[in-house]
């Protein structure tokens, strides 16, 4: 059986509850965020660049050869 006190706290704590509702979705992002391995996210983000510049290499070096190509013409 519960006391004045008691039940004076939880009323306050349900009240409390009721004007300061959570906020889910905002909860969530936080969450998600915070669990984020930030350091694989890096070498992921490095590898990416370090593609993206083979990839612009070797059409580089395709569009120099097509060039030559067509000075020879």
């Amino acid at each position: 059986m519960t006391n004045l006190q008691q039940a004076m706290d939880i009323a306050e704590e349900r009240a409390y509850q009721k004007r300061t509702p959570s906020l889910p979705p905002i909860d969530d992002t936080i969450s998600t965020l915070k669990s984020i391995d930030w350091n694989e996210m890096r070498a992921r983000g490095r590898a990416g660049v370090n593609n993206i510049g083979l990839v612009l290499a070797v059409i580089g070096a395709k569009l120099h050869d097509l060039g030559v190509l067509l000075a020879e013409v």
